[in-house]
């Protein structure tokens, strides 16, 4: 599951807040123990001609609570084995999230 926060900045370019949370799903939130969530913040970094993906720390603008789970910050995030997946996720909701994409990339 994600959430994706977008946000219009009228002095400077848009920027999306992307959270990703893992687990078990198809059960109550009783059974929600094993998630784990990760976010990025997508937008202008300097030194990039494109929008950039970083690390943040997830959850931030949710409650605490099962569905989030651990919440991870950059540097546990850095270390955890779903990174990869996690950046997976991040790329396709850039990709086919047409309100996303278009509030990142202007398309």
């Amino acid at each position: 599951m994600y959430f994706a926060n977008c946000y219009h900045h009228e002095d400077r370019d848009h920027d999306a807040w992307i959270d990703v949370i893992f687990g078990t799903w198809g059960a109550g939130s009783d059974r929600w123990d094993d998630h784990v969530s990760f976010a990025c913040r997508v937008g202008p970094v300097a030194g990039q001609d494109q929008p950039a993906s970083t690390l943040v720390t997830a959850g931030l603008a949710h409650p605490d609570g099962p569905l989030f789970g651990r919440k991870l910050d950059r540097e546990a995030a850095l270390r955890h084995p779903r990174l990869a997946e996690f950046w997976q996720v991040s790329d396709f909701i850039l990709e086919h999230d047409p309100l996303v994409r278009g509030h990142v990339y202007g398309r």
